[in-house]
């Protein structure tokens, strides 16, 4: 991957780039508002000194004012201030530079014309830029008063110059971050990506190194780890299924193959072969059976045609079930309890409900031996709303719980009883499509088979 294509160094130009735009907008933000600054206080000194020197004119006479000028013109200039008394373009006074030239004035205030900016060229020959106000005087003459703005000039110069290495070095400082950044983080996610491909060639056993800084790249090791380890399960248990399938499917197929092949042997009457379709369109119906389990979880767990939710009211549809399990339980010689509470509402699929809390009972039914004991229930309270279905059954370890929720997962004891090991494994799968938990605990003795769900 070449360093130019990371984001953290695309991330580091365009922060660069903001930054830059950042800077230069306060850099030019201070530059104005200095010269601003600058010319209100030159302003400030020109008004006062016009001022001044008008109100000794009052005072005094013309004659008193143009002694005056000629002296503060003599010592002024300096301090590069300039005085000059003109009548219209007649030297009378001062700075003879000073000479009202006709044009519009840039602005007036406070009755000052002011003007931005004449050059006059001193007794050295060095150019000086002046702004000077002008004030028209009773006796028809002009008194203009100057400073000179060299100063503020190349000040203007000088920053304007400064802001442009600024944003130069600004730039070139954050293309060094930037690749350095990018050459760090670079790195890291180098060691992920090749820790990412031995896992692939060693089949997802190998987890990345998790490093030893608790920064995002450790939370990012930890998750991908997770998730490595989440695929090799679903890896072990696709092969175990898929064995669980050739293993459970070997049987009736080989049973109907063979019933087949003996029907063939010889002639037989239109009983013997009716029995025998019979027999075997019964073990073409486990295969259907089983591979519409099959399908039916998996689109349970990948959320394709996920039932429509709607508000269930649960008391009704156990008490249908209930009515239905009574008969099955009294011929298997059991005992069935069954007390229909009030209205309880749950919001979800009655149709994969009623798969659940079905898949349940048969299978207390199947595993409960004669002259035991079924009982379904159903309890609500201010967070949960609970469906169980306790048995007098074997019941299941403690240590076999969790693999009984899987596809094709029989416990030994179980051999025995016709099924396919889907049953607890769809309604694991509904269970966790309606954010509820399948709980198995002991009944002591038996199974006791909980669906969990929060209230809403």
């Amino acid at each position: 991957m070449k360093l130019a294509n990371t984001t953290v160094f695309q991330l580091a130009l365009r922060f660069s780039i903001v930054f830059t735009i950042i800077s230069v907008t306060i850099l030019l933000s201070v530059y104005y508002i200095t010269i601003l600054e600058i010319e209100t206080q030159t302003e400030r000194e020109l008004l006062h000194e016009i001022a001044e020197l008008d109100s000794h004119y009052n005072q005094h006479g013309f004659d008193s004012l143009k002694e005056l000028v000629n002296l503060r013109d003599q010592y002024g200039q300096h301090l590069h201030h300039y005085y000059s008394i003109i009548d219209n373009n007649t030297h009378v006074a001062g700075t003879k530079f000073l000479i009202k030239v006709n044009h519009k004035a840039d602005y007036e205030r406070f009755g000052i014309s002011f003007h931005n900016f004449a050059k006059y060229f001193d007794a050295d020959g060095h150019e000086v830029i002046i702004r000077y106000g002008e004030k028209e005087l009773s006796n028809g003459m002009s008194m203009l008063v100057g400073q000179a703005q060299n100063s503020l000039t190349e000040l203007q110069e000088h920053t304007i110059t400064a802001i442009f290495y600024a944003v130069l070095v600004t730039l070139a400082l954050s293309i060094i971050i930037g690749i350095y950044m990018g050459k760090e983080v670079l790195s890291r996610i180098k060691v992920i990506d090749s820790g990412m491909q031995e896992a692939i060639s060693t089949d997802f056993k190998q987890l990345l190194a998790v490093p030893k800084k608790e920064d995002e790249f450790q939370s990012l090791t930890t998750k991908l780890n997770a998730m490595l380890e989440r695929i090799d399960d679903l890896i072990i248990g696709m092969r175990q299924v898929t064995d669980n399938i050739a293993h459970d499917l070997r049987s009736p197929l080989t049973r109907m193959k063979s019933r087949l092949e003996v029907t063939l042997l010889k002639e037989r009457d239109s009983a013997e072969y009716r029995h025998i379709m019979e027999s075997t369109i019964k073990d073409c119906d486990d295969l259907l059976n089983t591979f519409n389990s099959l399908l039916c979880i998996a689109q349970l767990e990948s959320g394709i045609n996920r039932e429509p939710m709607e508000s269930i009211n649960i008391s009704e549809l156990c008490d249908e079930l209930a009515d239905l399990y009574q008969a099955v339980a009294e011929e298997s010689h059991l005992t069935f309890t069954w007390n229909k509470p009030d209205d309880i509402y749950i919001r979800g699929s009655r149709q994969l409900f009623a798969q659940a809390i079905n898949n349940m009972l048969e299978n207390a039914v199947k595993y409960t031996p004669q002259g035991g004991h079924i009982e379904l229930i159903i309890d609500k309270n201010s967070r949960n709303t609970t469906v169980t279905v306790n048995d007098t059954g074997p019941g299941i370890p403690v240590s076999s719980r969790e693999d009984v929720l899987k596809r094709f997962k029989r416990l030994d004891s179980a051999r025995s009883k016709t099924g396919n090991g889907l049953g607890l494994s769809l309604v694991n799968a509904i269970a966790k499509l309606h954010n509820a938990n399948l709980v198995l605990d002991n009944n002591n003795p038996g199974l006791s088979i909980k669906l969990i769900f929060k209230n809403d």
